[in-house]
């Protein structure tokens, strides 16, 4: 056994003052009622409990602002390791604690994987039948709670995410190639540019002056450190009083029974800041005196540098030739020094680019092969769901025919293109799989495109230019190319099968078909509201009632219902009987099947009258 919900209070809205007392094992419990007596409302509470309204869809949202809006839910669980309570009111964060009223943190309930629950309506049990492709039977497959499942699919998600982000890591090491790439460039051929110079100048001994040039040089950058230094310290100066003067938190006024506690809380930060406050304005104090140190030895550099700029242009008119050699000469070499520099950048940047270039192959490898370890995972857990629900419902997983995501991606593309036809060119490329089309998109490869496409030359040209511009290739190599989950009903005889798929069926077979499926897929709770919905009494009493009964003694299955098969042949062990005066829902009576005959006769067979005179006609009695 998994989990149980033992117990159940709603304080306030349509059903205030409810309180429900749940068999303590595995069992079938069946909500019967007139129509308004919140039948749903009892259901979409307890969803709402463990789940709140996360990607809820609009009519649900409606229904608990509406029913419960002013309510608070209260639920008790009991399981093998832990008990729970779960408080819960709209708009605000649920509240877990222990039996013993610990308080639980750190847990987020509306994940639902904590206290995972499964509840269905008959509206949601047909979108998951129409959905031929999509998530939503992959989800019949992905929830069930068996680890090595789960843990294949966070490994599969984290893999994504580590490709997601070698694809960056990618794109920027090829940016910074491309941005070096352009320096060396715009420098030019320095080299042959320094050799072509004369090694000396017409007037003489020039060595005053190259050193005089060397100094001017150092000169700059010494100026600048200062003012760097200067710039620093007054930046500290002003960040170091600006961090505490922001507004403290205050405990607020409202009474507490933690007075003491918060009183020794205001008077600790207290401190801190009093101490704080004077260390700032002491190391405030440093640093000024340290910054008029350094404008003192900025104005000395100062002084100095004007003397040397003054014997630099002195020396400069003197030997005009030497100088503007040694400029030329001065600036190649520090042209050349560049080059060295960003040469260096590049070739480590680009063994750094054939790393991540490696990591990705390697990463790609375990995200194929972790697919293939999910599909078969998925495959073993349909083959146990099909034998479970039995001969006529057959269950396959079609391993990644489901590319959907590939499809939209590539008609991106496309709508750039400049080109007609879309949905025929588009049925031509996704004959390509993701990586061999990101590998055409990256090499700009319009020949090979077009024999794969047999698209014309100039179409190909369209069509690849519009997949460069706008289709990622890294987002290309992961996009999810999933399994497609067959869920088939037999519609035909026993000497004649024929296996329809969900989507191709009626309301009813949709049900006929869904229904055995979510008896069986795990031992959580279970709610389904009126599964009766498009169903005959056949089918009901042959299958549901048949896994009903099969299954109640390992999950708790809560059933709200019309019909008397499921509480009555099904074997009911509590019956809540609902009922409304108008302004709000209450529980008539609570009890076993025999406890409630009155109540299920009147609501579910149309009365003791109806009820014979059915019976009698049965018996061939007028």
């Amino acid at each position: 056994m998994g989990w149980l919900i033992e117990s159940m209070q709603i304080a306030g809205g349509f059903l205030g003052d409810l309180a429900v007392e749940l068999p303590k094992k595995p069992a079938l419990v069946c909500i019967i009622g007139p129509r308004g007596s919140g039948k749903s409302t009892l259901v979409e509470a307890l969803r709402f409990a463990f789940a709140g309204l996360a990607n809820a869809p609009r009519a649900r949202q409606d229904l608990i602002q509406a029913n419960l809006g002013q309510a608070v839910v209260t639920v008790t669980t009991a399981g093998d390791n832990a008990s729970y309570v779960v408080h819960r009111r709209h708009r605000q964060e649920p509240s877990l604690s222990s039996r013993d009223g610990r308080p639980i943190t750190n847990i987020d309930l509306d994940r639902g994987s904590f206290l995972p629950l499964d509840v269905y309506g008959s509206l949601e049990i047909e979108a998951i039948a129409d959905e031929s492709i999509g998530e939503k039977r992959r989800a019949l497959v992905d929830e069930l709670h068996r680890p090595e499942h789960r843990d294949l699919i966070h490994a599969l998600a984290e893999r994504r995410r580590e490709l997601e982000a070698n694809a960056d890591a990618i794109r920027l090491a090829t940016q910074r190639i491309a941005d070096v790439t352009e320096r060396i460039e715009e420098l030019g051929d320095v080299r042959a540019r320094l050799s072509a110079l004369p090694a000396t100048a017409k007037t003489g001994d020039t060595k005053q002056l190259a050193a005089a040039i060397a100094q001017q040089q150092t000169n700059v950058r010494e100026a600048q450190f200062v003012r760097d230094a200067i710039a620093r310290l007054a930046e500290l100066a002003r960040a170091l009083p600006a961090a505490l003067d922001g507004k403290l938190p205050q405990p607020g006024s409202a009474p507490t029974k933690n007075a003491r506690i918060i009183q020794n809380a205001e008077a600790a930060l207290g401190d801190a800041i009093a101490k704080a406050t004077k260390a700032v304005t002491d190391t405030v104090g440093v640093l000024a005196a340290a910054e008029a140190k350094l404008r003192g030895h900025e104005a000395e550099l100062a002084k100095a540098h004007a003397e040397q700029q003054a014997a630099y242009q002195k020396l400069q008119s003197q030997h005009a030739e030497a100088s503007t050699l040694l400029s030329e000469r001065a600036a190649a070499q520090q042209a050349i020094t560049t080059i060295a520099e960003l040469e260096a950048e590049r070739s480590q940047l680009a063994s750094s680019l054939e790393g991540l270039r490696a990591a990705r192959t390697r990463l790609r490898g375990e995200y194929l092969l972790q697919r293939e370890q999910l599909s078969a995972a998925r495959e073993k857990i349909a083959a146990a769901l099909e034998r479970e629900a039995g001969p006529r419902v057959r269950v396959r997983v079609e391993r990644n025919a489901d590319n959907a995501e590939y499809r939209q991606l590539l008609l991106e593309g496309l709508r750039g293109a400049r080109v007609r036809n879309h949905d025929e060119i588009l049925g031509s490329l996704v004959t390509l799989g993701p990586e061999q089309m990101a590998e055409l998109i990256e090499r700009n490869a319009v020949e090979e495109l077009q024999d794969h496409t047999k698209l014309a030359a100039d179409r190909a040209r369209k069509v690849l230019d519009g997949l460069r511009e706008h289709v990622d290739p890294f987002a290309l190599e992961v996009v999810a190319i999933e399994d497609q989950i067959a869920i088939e009903l037999d519609v035909g005889t026993d000497d004649d099968p024929n296996f329809k798929d969900a989507s191709e069926l009626s309301r009813g077979q949709k049900c006929t078909a869904l229904l055995p499926l979510l008896l069986a897929r795990r031992d959580t709770p279970l709610l389904i509201d009126q599964p009766e919905d498009n169903l005959d009494n056949h089918f009901i009493y042959e299958t549901v009632v048949e896994a009903v009964r099969r299954l109640k003694t390992r999950r708790q299955m809560i059933f709200v219902t019309h019909n008397a098969n499921i509480p009555v042949l099904g074997e009911a062990d509590l019956v809540i009987c609902m009922n409304s005066d108008g302004r709000r829902g209450y529980v008539a009576r609570a009890g076993t099947v025999d406890q409630c005959r009155t109540e299920i006769i009147d609501l579910l067979e149309g009365g003791r009258e109806a009820f014979d005179l059915r019976r009698k006609r049965y018996d061939g009695k007028r």
